[in-house]
Parts: C-alpha cells; sequence; structure tokens
C-alpha cells in the first residue's frame, strides 16, 4: 500500500448555525486515484476546498506527511479573465512559477488540446469542455503531489471524456475526484470515499465494486437485523410467559382454601424462582440491545415509477436523407429509423448538432433537407436541458398539478405524494419554481413527464444535476419503460444500460448502431473495422437489421445508383461512391 500523504482528522465545518459536516475523517496516499461520492448538498465541495487550503475548517485539522506538499484545486466552474486567451493566461502562470514551471506554455497548449486557433480565443469564445482543459492545464504546470478535481466530467463530449479518462489515470501524482460520471470513475479510480455529513467511509475498487459492496453490506446487515430482532421477539415473549407463571404461583400461594401449608410454600418457592429466572432474562435482554446491530437504513434516493405510455404503431419516426445547417453544416444527409418500443441514444461532439435533431425530430426545427416523417400517433414529452417547460412563477406543486385537466382534491394528494418521493418536504411544495436549484428543478420536470401519458420521450442530457442515486432510479424507470425513447447524453454508463440502438453524428454524418452504446464503443475503438460500410465521406453506416433499415438502406442505394450513372471514373467522388453502393447490396443481399 502506497505511503500515506495526508489525513484529515475529526473535519467540522459550519456556515452560521447551519453544519455542513462533523468528525470527517480520511487519508490520501501517494499516487491513488480516488472518488469522493455523495449526495447532493452533502459536502462534497466544501470538503475538496478545505482540503486545498481554500477554506478554513470549524474545527479539526488537515495534516500533511510530506515537505513541501503541493495541491492542485479545480472548481467545478473555473473563473477566468474572459478578455484573455488561454495562451496569455499560461504565459502568465509560468511567469508566477519561475523555474517551479514543470512544462512551457506550447507543450502545455499542446496536451490540453488547446493550441492553435484555440490557444489564441478569448476566454469568453471558450466552450465549457475547453475550460475545463484550460483549468486542468494550469495545475498541470506546476504537477501538484495531490490534484483535487470537482466535477471535470461536465461539459466534456465523449471524446473530451476519453481524454481525461486518460490524463487522471496517468497523472504522476494522487487525485481525489467528485464526479456523477460513474463511467468515468469506474475507469479511472482504485478506491471510493462516500461521504455523510458526519463520516467518511472507504471502500476499495472502482465504482461498481463500491456499489456491490454497499448493497451487500446493506443486506448483510439487514440479515443480521432481523435475525437478532428474531431473537428479541422470542426473549421477549418468553419473559412474558415467566411473569405469567410468577403471577400464577403468587396467586396460589396467597389463596385462601384447603391447600396444605406444604403446598402453599411449593407455590411461594416457584414463584420467587420463576421471578429470579425472569430477572435473570431481562438483564440479558437489555444487554442484548445494547450490542444489537442497528436497522440499515436505505438510501434517500427519489423514487421512480414507470413512465406512461399510449398506443402507437410500429413505425415511429423515418428520416430521410436530412441535413441541418445554421452558418455552417451540422450534418448532410443521412437516414435512419426508430420502431415502437426502442431506445436509442444520440451521441456526438459538442456543437455536433444531438439537440438540434431532437428539436426537427419535436418538430420545433424544420431540416435544411429531406424529411422527417413521425407517426400521428405520437404523443412526445419533451425534457429540454432548459427545462424550458417549467413555469417559474408557479409553485412546486401548482406546477406539478398543471399537467392534471382538472385539479380536485385526489389529483392534489397524488402530487403532493409523488414530490415525497421526489424528495421535496411540506415546506418546499410552496416555493416558487424560480428559487429551486437546477437539480431540483430537473426533478420537477421529470415528475410532470411521469405523470402524463406520453409515448414517445425524447429527452436531452436528462440525468446532467442529478446525484448518483437519482441517476440509477432514473435508469431503472427508463429500463422499465414500454415506450419509445430518444436520449441525448454524455452518460456513458445511462446510454450503456437503457439504449439499444445509438445514432451518432459524426463526419457531419447521422450513423447507426444496432447493437447499442458497446457497439458503438467496439466500432469506434476499430477505427471502422467490422461489418461497416465506408460511406460517400469516410465515415461508416452500420448493417441493416429491421425492415425500416432495409427500407432506409434501399432507398440509399438507389440514389447511389443514379449518381454513379452521372458520374464519370475520373471523378474523385466515384470510388468511394462505388464502394458504399457495392457494400449496401452485400449488405442486403445478406439479410438481417
Amino acid at each position: 500500500m502506497n505511503r500515506p500523504i495526508l489525513q484529515a482528522v475529526d473535519i467540522c465545518k459550519s456556515y452560521g448555525f447551519h453544519e455542513i459536516i462533523k468528525g470527517i475523517n480520511l487519508i490520501l496516499r501517494e499516487e491513488e486515484k480516488v472518488g469522493l461520492v455523495g449526495p447532493n448538498g452533502v459536502g462534497k465541495s466544501t470538503l475538496l476546498k478545505i482540503l486545498a487550503g481554500i477554506e478554513a475548517p470549524t474545527s479539526g485539522s488537515v495534516n500533511v506527511f510530506k515537505e513541501q506538499l503541493t495541491l492542485g484545486y479545480v472548481p467545478q466552474d473555473p473563473a477566468f479573465d474572459l478578455m484573455k486567451t488561454s495562451r496569455e493566461i499560461l504565459t502568465e502562470k509560468e511567469a508566477i512559477l519561475g523555474p517551479a514551471a514543470r512544462s512551457s506554455v506550447e507543450e502545455v497548449l499542446s496536451r490540453f488540446r488547446l493550441a492553435g486557433d484555440e490557444g489564441d480565443l478569448c476566454v469568453a469564445n471558450l466552450s465549457g469542455g475547453q475550460k475545463t482543459r484550460l483549468a486542468l492545464a494550469l495545475v498541470w504546470m506546476e504537477r501538484p503531489d495531490i490534484l483535487l478535481l470537482d466535477e471535470p466530467t461536465n461539459h466534456l463530449d465523449q471524446d473530451g471524456l476519453v481524454w481525461l479518462e486518460r490524463f487522471v489515470r496517468d497523472y504522476p501524482g494522487t487525485v481525489m475526484v467528485v464526479s456523477h460520471d460513474r463511467y468515468f470513475l469506474d475507469t479511472v479510480i482504485s478506491r471510493v470515499i462516500e461521504l455523510a455529513p458526519d463520516r467518511a467511509t472507504e471502500y476499495y475498487g472502482n465504482y461498481t465494486s463500491y456499489r456491490d459492496a454497499k448493497a451487500k453490506a446493506f443486506a448483510d446487515q439487514s440479515a443480521r437485523y432481523e435475525s437478532e430482532q428474531k431473537e428479541i421477539r422470542r426473549i421477549e415473549t418468553a419473559i412474558d410467559r415467566q411473569m405469567r407463571w410468577v403471577e400464577k404461583s403468587h396467586r396460589h400461594a396467597g389463596e385462601d382454601s384447603d391447600i396444605r401449608k406444604g403446598a402453599k410454600e411449593f407455590y411461594r418457592a416457584r414463584a420467587k424462582r420463576m421471578a429470579r429466572r425472569a430477572k435473570s432474562t431481562i438483564k440479558r435482554l437489555e444487554a442484548m440491545k445494547k450490542v444489537s446491530v442497528e436497522k440499515p437504513e436505505p438510501e434517500k434516493t427519489i423514487s421512480l415509477g414507470s413512465f406512461k405510455e399510449g398506443a402507437v404503431g410500429r413505425r415511429v419516426i423515418l428520416a430521410d436523407e436530412i441535413s441541418k445547417s445554421f452558418d455552417r453544416l451540422l450534418f448532410g444527409p443521412s437516414s435512419f429509423s426508430v420502431a415502437r418500443g426502442e431506445k436509442v441514444g444520440i451521441v456526438g461532439p459538442n456543437g455536433a448538432g444531438k439537440t438540434t435533431l431532437l428539436r426537427m425530430i419535436s418538430s420545433e426545427e424544420p431540416p435544411s433537407g429531406g424529411t422527417i416523417w413521425v407517426s400521428p400517433g405520437v404523443r412526445i414529452g419533451y425534457l429540454d436541458q432548459e427545462l424550458s417547460d417549467l413555469n417559474a412563477e408557479n409553485t412546486v406543486l401548482e406546477e406539478v398539478l398543471s399537467v392534471f385537466e382538472r385539479q380536485t382534491s385526489g389529483r392534489a394528494l397524488t402530487a403532493r405524494t409523488i414530490l415525497s418521493c421526489f424528495l421535496f418536504t411540506p415546506d418546499d411544495i410552496g416555493k416558487r419554481i424560480k428559487v429551486l436549484s437546477t437539480g431540483e428543478r430537473k426533478r420537477i420536470a421529470l415528475i410532470k413527464l411521469l405523470l402524463s401519458e406520453f409515448n414517445l420521450l425524447v429527452m436531452d442530457e436528462p440525468t446532467e444535476h442529478l446525484d448518483l442515486p437519482s441517476r440509477e432510479k432514473l435508469e431503472e424507470a427508463l429500463v422499465a419503460y414500454g415506450g419509445t425513447l430518444l436520449l441525448v447524453s454524455h452518460d456513458r454508463y445511462l446510454l450503456r444500460r437503457v439504449c439499444t440502438k445509438i445514432l451518432a453524428i459524426e463526419g457531419q454524418r447521422i450513423n447507426t448502431y444496432l447493437g447499442g452504446f458497446e457497439e458503438y464503443q467496439r466500432k469506434r475503438a476499430a477505427a471502422g473495422q467490422g461489418e461497416a460500410y465506408p460511406g460517400a465521406d469516410g465515415s461508416l453506416t452500420r448493417m441493416p437489421a429491421s425492415a425500416d433499415e432495409r427500407l432506409i438502406l434501399e432507398m440509399r442505394l438507389a440514389r447511389l445508383n443514379s449518381e454513379l450513372a452521372r458520374m464519370s471514373r475520373e471523378d474523385p467522388r466515384y470510388s468511394t461512391t462505388e464502394a458504399e453502393f457495392f457494400a449496401i447490396a452485400r449488405s442486403l443481399r445478406r439479410g438481417p
């Protein structure tokens, strides 16, 4: 086991009368990668700031076991001078560090994918992911012994997440990271510290190992608790029986009857024996209760039922050669279909057009070319990132009741019940939507979806701002949902567990992966190898598996045939177009 380099001892933190954490003890060791987890509001960010020396604990201490120990801290939303460029900010950092700078500005710009035009953009024009990379670049310049990261996966697309995983795994020092990205935690950490308001509990292994260990510990404690409670009930029954014998013996000993004196003495002696035995049993019971196993409390998480669904035909969506452009091309002519009951994940780099595609399907944005057919029997429930469907002036209760046509006392009771399941207290239901946190507003939007009868759910980053247990509950509801789902998410754990098919926007084209997220990752890792045919722009399209997919490919084949008839063999596009034509033809001949 690596040598300890930092220890937190009985850390407490209060703001006025509000106590955030108390009695927190933990140890960080050399070169280990640690995940700090816990529900929203438990104090994870506060603890990171205390360890980093940014905030002082109310009581307790942070002890270090290495001379000149250095720490680097990257907050959730790094703050920069918005009018400066990445290059200027890094140059200033290099000047401050002087000889302590471990890398040159140019090297850091290249390593953190900020070279070229990105390095000369003002921070105000950078994306959230670019700002995260800039914050990491700043701490990398001095290579701190301990790196503390607060939600570094926010704003990163799939490629950015893969890059960050490699960065954390290869970091030459200790890393403690707060993240709600379970796939990321599974990939990079070797120990989990679970934070509660009054304790920190450690588990060895990655996030999945932690969840398995916690579930097993809960089951074991429940079994021990039930076994002890059964024994306690048995002893209490025995005590009750013994006390009845004592009462009966006393009654016989005191009766004025023809019972001989010897018999009365017998009952009196018997009563005393029974009383002593009962007293001994009571003492044993009291001692047992003092050391008995506490009743385990399940995690406090939102409680989700299955989303409602309505009737709709077999085919839900058919997109034929759709394209979309604004000031630039998002994606060129692409075709896909969605059948009833399919759960489709939409992935791609930031800015590729994922949200725009959802808006096109929801008829909120027209395609620039091609057509999108949506079954007239579809009722779409749309959860957007901005949560624009919420009325900021409504109270929590009013907003939930707004999904009902008539607001009766029965509806109000239903609304209050489901609000309680989503961790809203009676004091919360009178609050205005505008004063809620983003996570709380996200839960209100999910409640409205649950209470409505939609047969197509369109969700844009539904797990964003939800804590880990709440994300798992949402997954369970989406897995159980019998309707059709379109899901934009960077949550790879969610995509892998829920989605049966992936639409990937890559190379300015929408490609279909019929094997779900695992196939998408596998084919990307194989760089185009496997059962796929090259498109005219070099991108890959998956093999057909359903009648709808075959229909789309047959339409594509006809168009390619027409294009080839108009091209000469000297045309630079001829060879790739011909290769796509023959690949589709072979695929259709083989069948699903």
